[in-house]
């Protein structure tokens, strides 16, 4: 059994910690909550007004709270000592009664048997109380019971709340008087009551209560013989109730605690009023001056090319306060004084670096306009040279005919003797291969130089986009690379998506250009036989198109990938390649003119796969 109730204790204890720590997070987050909406408020006075009106509202919520609970216990322990003072009022006459009417009766009494209801001590006792009810209209809603389990008047009868008062009185271990109070309900109306035991003191009360064959007959009688018998000395036989109605104690606690609230809201009002305006006086004006100071600073431009002069009037009354609002504006005066000083002289030194950048600027446009009539010049000079070689040589082929490989050609001429020629017909081949390089190699350089110096806004200002067939595009480039003489095969895969792939918008000379760079690549870095593919997918996320080239050949090392794009930047260290590191470089040129992107996802074996993005039409 003592097991049980130590676990039920426990219980309680660890649920009543759960409820306090849930109690403890809710209000976290409410306090929390709060003060980030104080925060979100615009102005500081604004901040501080609601911030005390938080404050108020917290500490009078508490305060009242707790003052209510103490004026009501006031209200009650005042409603408890005028209900004792009742009680023991009502004691004294019971005890007046039996110690000195009912003897002085019996004396005077002519029969021994005889019976006066006035001298029973209870029949005093409400009598008594019933005049006192009349004369004090105080105590008009006091109700005063002797309630006895087992009563000789059946208006004495203890009610069944009553009759649990009997084994609480007995238990109360301490000095008399014994006494219990607390509230019930009685007619459906709330009462507070105070209550404490009638105990048989006295063996003339076993007189009439004792044995009924001994009682008198006009109390039998009266009452007859079934009730209010049997009592013992020193037992507890009835129960004096005072019962005060609880709105009597609750009204006046009200009442107490309205005039408090009244001087509370009184003094609160005048308070916030005060401290509202100390902080607008002494805090929040000078904030709005110091504010206004700091957008007069951060309006200053130094791009308005005339000197500012940065003062602030209403600054100078702060200054000679001693608080830290009159520091703070000392600070502002002093830094008014030298940032119009510092922005003055930023303004000198703005104009005369413009001066001097203009006039590089002037120069280096100079400089590139010169440098590029002299690349013009240059490549015009060099043309001429290869396209004179080319010619020359292909007037010898032309007049060597069908002759063999090495087949002297006479020559005469009016000044001079029959000359004869022996023509070889693979060095002419090379140098005519020769010229055709070279030629190709100026317009590169040409073409990059051009981008070097003009960034990308030449070839995007080059560019002529219109709606292309990928399809019709990749077809002809295949055909004729098929049409070459070369051990090189290719799959075109781009024709199999004709009803997939959308018109992409591009300069179609241009992205072929690119096709052929990066497919004469593949055939250029590769073995003979490599097997080339081109292949095109949609892109629906980025609404583009990704176009590869891909090859089965040697690879690309991984550390290389992104370097093939830099100017003059080979794949491989072949003696026998031909290429210059150009064409992925223009190739990169060209896509980023186009807003696409390029790439290429290198293997060192498994061949590579160069990929480039273009824009939807």
């Amino acid at each position: 059994m003592g097991e049980t109730v130590q676990r039920e204790a426990i219980d309680r204890l660890n649920g009543a910690n759960a409820i306090h720590s849930n109690e403890d997070k809710i209000t976290d987050g409410l306090k929390s909550t709060a003060w980030d909406s104080v925060m979100k408020l615009g102005s500081l006075g604004t901040k501080f007004s609601v911030l005390l009106a938080l404050i108020w509202l917290l500490g009078g919520s508490a305060t009242i709270f707790t003052l209510s609970r103490h004026l009501n216990a006031q209200a009650e322990q005042t409603v408890r000592e005028r209900a004792e003072i009742v009680l023991t009022a009502m004691q004294a006459a019971r005890n007046y009664t039996q110690h000195n009417i009912q003897p002085l009766v019996k004396a005077y009494s002519l029969a021994d048997n005889s019976f006066t209801q006035e001298i029973i001590p209870n029949f005093a006792a409400r009598s008594i109380f019933s005049n006192f009810r009349q004369q004090d209209p105080n105590f008009l809603d006091y109700l005063y019971k002797e309630a006895a389990i087992n009563p000789t008047n059946p208006i004495d009868l203890a009610d069944s709340f009553e009759a649990t008062l009997y084994p609480q009185l007995e238990a109360l271990t301490e000095t008399p008087p014994r006494m219990l109070s607390g509230y019930r309900t009685l007619n459906d109306q709330k009462f507070f009551y105070l209550a404490r035991p009638l105990v048989v003191n006295d063996e003339s009360c076993l007189a009439c209560h004792g044995n009924p064959e001994e009682a008198p007959s006009p109390l039998l009688s009266l009452y007859g013989d079934r009730n209010g018998f049997g009592w013992n000395l020193n037992e507890i036989v009835a129960t004096q109730v005072m019962y005060v109605p609880a709105d009597m104690i609750f009204a006046r606690g009200r009442q107490n605690l309205w005039t408090v609230t009244k001087t509370f809201l009184g003094i609160f009002g005048a308070l916030f009023l005060t401290i509202n305006l100390l902080l607008w006086r002494t805090v929040i004006r000078p904030l709005k001056i110091l504010t206004g100071t700091a957008k007069q600073i951060s309006a200053c431009s130094v791009e308005s090319r005339q000197p500012v002069l940065l003062k602030d009037e209403n600054l100078t009354p702060l200054t000679v306060r001693k608080d830290e609002p009159g520091q703070l504006a000392r600070a502002f005066e002093y830094m008014l004084h030298v940032l119009g000083q510092r922005e003055q002289d930023l303004q000198q030194a703005v104009e005369e670096r413009t001066r001097s950048l203009s006039q590089e600027m002037r120069d280096r446009q100079a400089a590139q306009s010169a440098l590029q009539v002299y690349a013009h010049a240059m490549n015009h000079d060099l043309r001429n040279i290869a396209m004179g070689i080319s010619s020359v040589v292909q007037g010898i082929v032309f007049r060597s005919g069908k002759s063999p490989a090495t087949e002297p050609i006479a020559e005469s001429t009016a000044n001079s003797a029959q000359r004869t020629v022996i023509v070889d017909k693979t060095a002419i081949s090379l140098i005519q291969k020769s010229c055709a390089r070279q030629l190709s190699l100026m317009d590169s350089l040409m073409e990059v130089r051009s981008a070097t110096l003009n960034s990308s806004a030449v070839w995007q200002s080059a560019l002529q986009p219109a709606p292309v067939s990928l399809q019709t595009l990749a077809s002809a480039l295949v055909k004729t690379y098929l049409a070459k003489p070369s051990s090189a095969t290719f799959e075109n895969r781009i024709g199999d998506n004709a009803m997939s792939l959308p018109l992409v918008k591009v300069d179609e000379r241009q992205i072929q250009r690119v096709f052929e760079n990066l497919i004469n690549n593949a055939l250029k870095y590769n073995p003979k036989g490599v097997h080339v593919i081109l292949s095109a997918t949609m892109d629906e996320r980025e609404n583009m198109v990704c176009c590869t080239v891909a090859d089965n050949g040697r690879g690309i090392d991984t550390e290389k990938g992104e370097d093939l794009f830099e100017l003059y930047s080979r794949g491989v260290e072949n003696p026998s390649s031909s290429g210059y590191g150009l064409g992925l470089y223009i190739c990169r040129k060209i896509i980023t003119a186009h807003g696409g992107y390029i790439g290429v996802k290198p293997s060192p074996d498994k061949g590579a796969t160069f990929w480039f993005t273009l824009p939807v039409a």
